[in-house]
């Protein structure tokens, strides 16, 4: 095997529900982008960033 290829992806259950994981994943998406955001000098909270995710992506 080459020492450049990319390793297979492994899924396994963690006892984790798509739901969950769903929620997981937008709170670190708001979590990010909200402290990426106030790095660059914006003073938007992680509420409002919610907000706008809400808006662009639609809230589900």
């Amino acid at each position: 095997m080459n020492s450049m290829t990319k390793p297979k992806t492994i899924k396994k259950n963690l006892g984790i529900s798509p739901e969950c994981l769903a929620e997981l994943r937008r709170a670190t998406l708001i979590a990010s982008a909200g402290s990426s955001t106030r790095l660059e000098g914006s003073k938007l909270s992680d509420k409002e960033v919610a907000q706008v995710a809400n808006i662009v992506f639609g809230k589900k």
